[in-house]
C-alpha cells in the first residue's frame, strides 16, 4: 500500500477529495484541516492548506512522508478552448521565481495511469499542457492571455509551483489535478481582493451590484466545477500507481 498525500487550497475541494476515500477521518488537533482515508490500495491524508503560495509554504512542513504528492482543485482557464467544468491533468508546472522561469515535468507514470483512468470515464483528457502556476490571482484577461503566451500554459492556478519544488527536492513524485473554474475571457477585475478567505471581502459584494453578474457566473462555474474534480478524484485517487519513480 503506498502512501499519497493531497493538498487544496479551499474547503469546498477538500469535500471534492473527501467524497473519493474510503472512510475519511478527521485528524483531531492538527495545524490545518487535515484528514485521513483511503482510495484503492492507496493510504491518503488530505491536508487544507489555503489560497496561494505563501499558504502552502507555510504547511510544507506539515506534510507527512509520502511516495505521492497530489495537488488537487480549481484552476483558471488560459485557452478559449477550456469551459468551466473541464478537467486539466498537467504535463508540467512552470512558475517564475528569483532564478527565472522554473519548470516541473511531471513523471510520465503517475500521470499516464490517471490519464487512461479519466479517459475511461470521461472520453477524453480535456487538456494537455503546462499548468502556470502563479503568485497572484490573474484578474485581467488580457493578464491570462500574457500567461499563456509567455509560459505556454493551459490553465493557471496559485499552489502548485510551491508543491513541486517540494517534490523534487526530496525526490517524491507531484501530480496536479484541477478543473476548471472561470473561462479565459472572464475578467475577475470587479472582485475585492481577497475574496476566497475573507468574510468582510464577500460580505461587501452585497453593496457591488455592477459585480452581481459576474459573481453569479462565478458561483455556476463553482458548481461545475466541484461536480467534474468530484468525479474525477473518485476516478484518478484509485488509478495512481504504487511508488512511481521521479
Amino acid at each position: 500500500m503506498s502512501r499519497v498525500t493531497i493538498v487544496t487550497a479551499l474547503r469546498v475541494e477538500s469535500r471534492a477529495v473527501l467524497s473519493a476515500l474510503h472512510r475519511p477521518r478527521r485528524v483531531a488537533r492538527a495545524e490545518r484541516p487535515t484528514w485521513r482515508g483511503a482510495a484503492g490500495a492507496h493510504e491518503i491524508t488530505l491536508l487544507q492548506a489555503g489560497v496561494g503560495p505563501r499558504a502552502v509554504r507555510e504547511i510544507v512542513r506539515l506534510l507527512p512522508p509520502t511516495d505521492v504528492l497530489v495537488s488537487i482543485g480549481f484552476a483558471g482557464a488560459l485557452t478559449p478552448a477550456l469551459v468551466a467544468g473541464d478537467i486539466v491533468l498537467p504535463t508540467a508546472i512552470v512558475w517564475e521565481d528569483e532564478a527565472g522561469v522554473e519548470r516541473y515535468v511531471v513523471p510520465v507514470a503517475p500521470r499516464a495511469a490517471v490519464a487512461t483512468a479519466l479517459a475511461a470515464e470521461w472520453g477524453r483528457v480535456m487538456a494537455v499542457g503546462d499548468l502556470f502556476s502563479s503568485p497572484t490571482v490573474l484578474a485581467a484577461a488580457s493578464a491570462k492571455r500574457v500567461a499563456a503566451e509567455r509560459h505556454g500554459a493551459v490553465a493557471v492556478e496559485m499552489e502548485a509551483a510551491v508543491l513541486a519544488a517540494h517534490a523534487r527536492a526530496h525526490g517524491v513524485a507531484f501530480l496536479a489535478l484541477r478543473a476548471i473554474l472561470d473561462a479565459a475571457d472572464l475578467s475577475l477585475e470587479g472582485l475585492p481582493p481577497n475574496l476566497e478567505v475573507s468574510w468582510a471581502a464577500r460580505a461587501r459584494l452585497l453593496t457591488m451590484p455592477a459585480v452581481w453578474p459576474l459573481v453569479a457566473t462565478l458561483r455556476q462555474g463553482v458548481a461545475v466545477a466541484t461536480t467534474a474534480l468530484t468525479r474525477s478524484a473518485r476516478v484518478a485517487l484509485p488509478a495512481l500507481p504504487d511508488a512511481p519513480s521521479v
